[in-house]
């Protein structure tokens, strides 16, 4: 296939089905749906309407190519809140807990975890941090994280920074992933090119899908 050419060896092997696990990160209707949190407060949510769009085939790419899927979601509430975390600027103003636990705004937003994926609940930006999906990915023994969801530039990047210093192969599927604005974006496919991983798209990644499953 000619978008599948276009791909380097090196990274044809990181995304083999059998090398790779989808990580799905806080596609919540507090940071997606207009009527949540960030919609009310005036934050641009078109580019992460776009980005789940754009998610959910891949999401059923997976699943025909046979990833294990991991969803992320965050969970915020007095058991977990501490004075420094409340103190982050997004947050303030607000009036309202950002996907308080229990909310309709904790909820996913259009994608539907199925009895065979795996639901993770985290309390920070990371989805490492007092979290089992160490456990989780150690256990799948699988060396290639794909790293989607929202925010690009936040909890997306902070995830994927600390699947890198764990030796974890990561690679941003740019057209899965969605921020407020493009710098924000872009800064964070910058810093994953250079840095922390590499990036491609949903496009590339499914046809080589296809292209493996039928051989």
């Amino acid at each position: 296939m000619e978008v599948v050419a276009q791909m380097t060896p090196e990274l044809r092997t990181l995304l083999a089905p059998d090398r790779s696990v989808l990580l799905v990160i806080d596609v919540q209707n507090d940071f997606c749906h207009d009527d949540g949190v960030f919609g009310q407060a005036g934050i641009q949510l078109s580019a992460i309407q776009a980005a789940v769009e754009n998610l959910l085939s891949l999401i059923e790419a997976a699943r025909s190519a046979g990833l294990p899927i991991i969803f992320v979601r965050t969970h915020h509430d007095r058991w977990t809140n501490t004075p420094a975390w409340l103190t982050r600027h997004v947050r303030r103003g607000r009036g309202v807990e950002i996907c308080a636990t229990g909310s309709w705004g904790a909820e996913f937003y259009r994608v539907s975890p199925t009895p065979e994926d795996r639901v993770i609940v985290k309390h920070r930006y990371s989805a490492f941090m007092g979290t089992s999906l160490e456990v989780v990915l150690r256990s799948l023994g699988r060396p290639t994280l794909l790293v989607t969801g929202a925010t690009t530039n936040v909890c997306v990047e902070t995830t994927a920074r600390d699947a890198f210093m764990r030796d974890y192969q990561v690679v941003l599927v740019e057209d899965c992933t969605g921020a407020p604005t493009k710098e924000e974006h872009e800064g964070t496919l910058h810093n994953m090119r250079t840095y922390f991983g590499q990036v491609t798209d949903s496009p590339m990644v499914a046809a080589l899908w296809r292209e493996l499953q039928g051989r």
